[in-house]
């Protein structure tokens, strides 16, 4: 009798062990799944992807680049002076590889280089004033973009050079450039200016920005 009852126990205690090894249902596995932090879950195939929107492309602006602009501000060599600042909008958007890294309309600021009104010596022949202009930042991105530019110099004509026949070339060349009686030099608004890169740029951009219509927006290093 007692060796019956030590069986029934064992076969108990058999039974028991089974029912813990055992391994979850369908529905323990499906539960989870669900339990699963968003990371461990695989990737979306549709979409933008946020991190790869902020990672930055590298394009570089090279030596020679032209850089079309067209005045905000007049300058006169009557009034200006070496060191004053101008500003003026990119006229005709820089790409590479069929990218637009600087659009058009984008601010520009100048700095007038050299500057000296017409003058007329006593006993002399009157000298013409003259400019000499550069560029020296692009304003994309939070903050400019410090750049170096080939110079512009404009100058007034002697009365020599007014008695004499002007040239269709040399007409051309002064379109836009206004000059006063004392053969000051005068750069109206909108007067459009060609200005090369002296030197390379390293501009970063991204790429499909959320909420920017896929359009670049350029960041300075």
């Amino acid at each position: 009798m007692r060796l019956h009852v030590h069986l029934v126990a064992a076969l108990a205690i058999l039974g028991l062990l089974c029912a813990c090894s055992r391994p979850p249902g369908d529905g323990s596995s499906t539960s989870a799944d669900s339990q699963k932090l968003p990371f461990d879950r695989p990737p979306r195939t549709t979409g933008v992807s946020p991190t790869q929107s902020l990672i930055p492309s590298t394009a570089n602006l090279l030596e020679g680049t032209p850089i079309r602009v067209r005045l905000q501000s007049a300058l006169s060599s009557a009034s200006a002076h070496a060191g004053d600042s101008f500003t003026a909008i990119i006229d005709e958007p820089i790409a590479i590889d069929g990218q637009t890294v600087v659009a058009s309309g984008t601010t520009a600021t100048g700095r007038v280089l050299e500057a000296k009104p017409s003058s007329r010596p006593p006993g002399g022949s009157p000298e013409p004033g003259y400019l000499r202009i550069v560029l020296v930042t692009l304003n994309v991105g939070p903050r400019p973009v410090m750049i170096e530019t080939s110079s512009i110099f404009v100058k007034g004509r002697s009365r020599e050079d007014r008695n004499a026949p002007a040239s269709a070339a040399s007409g051309a060349a002064r379109k836009g450039t206004h000059k006063d009686k004392n053969e000051d030099i005068v750069l109206s608004i909108d007067r459009r200016l060609n200005f090369r890169l002296a030197q390379a740029v390293e501009l970063q951009y991204l790429n499909n920005v959320p909420g920017n219509g896929g359009r670049t927006v350029t960041l300075p290093q």
